[in-house]
């Protein structure tokens, strides 16, 4: 049955048609209110926006056995009562200021159940610069060319932070949040001294984005300042002082969040001296996925917090999705071809123990750093969460190479790469 109060608010929403609705569901806890949906899915008490006019309406589920409201104090505007799990109610609103919702119970806005309601500026064709991604699959030889100059330089990188939703599996889509739609985002190659300048554009709507440079010696590695809000730029410029290979990701709170749903690549610092030349160079990240549902639904999967912060992924994947480098994206190679792989674990939690089946590496360059002696002839390489490694082999014969993470349950969750050798 649709309660009068529903059907009261779709009267009023035609009668002033030129408004929009805005709609925001939230998952009332005593730790805060959880988004739900969209690009504020697993944030807790997200900024909440919509246009002076619009038409706002919040759904408030109740996820635990303990009594909640919602009130927005400026708007005076208060919903009934969540009573115990499973309870929902709706509160419907015009947007007319800048407000601060809450609980009003006592002790739970000082608990953490409070967030901030604003008031945004319309924008003129705001998808205009959004790309359309069909796939956000990463490919492997999607990877800048080698350092050819001898002298330090100024390099300039523009990347857009974007959320596209996109496949997951075969039938299933994902909401991923990306640096210029692919998981994982641009492999960046600079020379050890090199002067890095990077433009972050943020096409997100709803939220800020950043990058933590792991290559750069500074404050919190840029992100303070390349926390972007919606559809503004900031520019970072740091000295790439020591070589390796290392992880760049998202460090905008929740910064596990921004991780599982796919923030995250790779800056490549050439030693001045160069790398020994390779007839094949590839960029493989792993990541992970935390959805409600389970592998093999079809459909749209949810993020699920609860799952993240317990560790539980549902996917664990090599460039973007399950299975991403296979088929027409896999890798391939020659027989006698020199590999080197750039290889790094996005996480944010699982360590690889990154192997590939039927070769054996001829160096190892652990950690990603080209300072160390190299190890010879491993079978297997652990990889740290936000840690990256390079490895360098030959392929013996023709065949099907299978690049997997080790702990061998991730293959079925999606943790493999393929490169086909002829």
């Amino acid at each position: 049955m649709i309660k009068f109060s529903s059907i009261l608010f779709f009267i009023l929403l035609s009668a002033f048609a030129e408004a929009k609705m805005v709609h925001y569901t939230l998952n009332a806890s005593i730790r805060g209110y959880v988004g739900v949906g969209g690009n504020i899915e697993g944030i807790i008490n997200p900024d909440l926006k919509a246009q002076k006019g619009d038409m706002v309406m919040i759904t408030l589920l109740g996820v635990e056995n303990m009594p909640h409201d919602i009130k927005f104090e400026n708007h005076q505007v208060k919903s009934a009562f969540l009573r115990k799990k499973g309870d929902k109610v709706d509160l419907h609103f015009t947007a007319e200021m800048d407000d601060i919702y809450l609980c009003t119970l006592p002790g739970h806005a000082s608990a953490g159940m409070k967030g901030r309601f604003l008031i945004s500026s319309p924008q003129e064709n705001p998808d205009e610069n959004t790309p359309e991604v069909d796939d956000v699959v990463k490919k492997a030889d999607d990877i800048p060319s080698a350092i050819k100059y001898d002298a330090p330089r100024e390099v300039v990188f523009d990347i857009s932070a974007v959320i596209v939703e996109s496949k997951l599996d075969d039938g299933s889509t994902y909401e991923y949040w990306t640096y210029n739609g692919t998981v994982p985002g641009p492999m960046l190659r600079v020379r050890e001294g090199d002067t890095v300048v990077v433009n972050l554009k943020n096409l997100d709507h709803n939220m800020v984005h950043s990058i933590d440079f792991h290559a750069a010696q500074m404050n919190h590695g840029g992100a303070h300042l390349l926390q972007v809000p919606p559809l503004e730029t900031r520019t970072l410029k740091f000295v790439a002082k020591k070589a390796g290979l290392y992880v760049y990701h998202c460090a905008t709170p929740h910064v596990p969040t921004h991780l599982a749903k796919g923030m995250y690549g790779m800056i490549l610092v050439e030693p001045k001296e160069g790398l020994s030349p390779v007839d094949q160079e590839f960029y493989v990240m792993q990541g992970e996925y935390y959805t409600k549902e389970l592998p093999g639904f079809r459909g749209h999967h949810q993020h699920d917090e609860k799952k993240l912060f317990d560790e539980r992924p549902t996917f664990v994947v090599m460039n973007g999705r399950p299975q991403a480098l296979s088929g027409d994206n896999a890798m391939k190679a020659r027989v006698g071809d020199s590999i080197r792989i750039f290889f790094g674990s996005g996480g944010p939690n699982l360590i690889s123990s990154f192997h590939v089946i039927g070769e054996i590496f001829d160096k190892v360059y652990p950690f990603g750093s080209f300072d160390s002696v190299p190890l010879i002839n491993v079978q297997t390489i652990l990889v740290p969460a936000g840690g990256a490694t390079v490895v360098e082999f030959a392929i013996d014969e023709p065949g099907h190479y299978v690049l997997v993470d080790h702990s061998l349950s991730r293959v079925e969750k999606g943790a493999s790469a393929v490169i086909e050798a002829y």
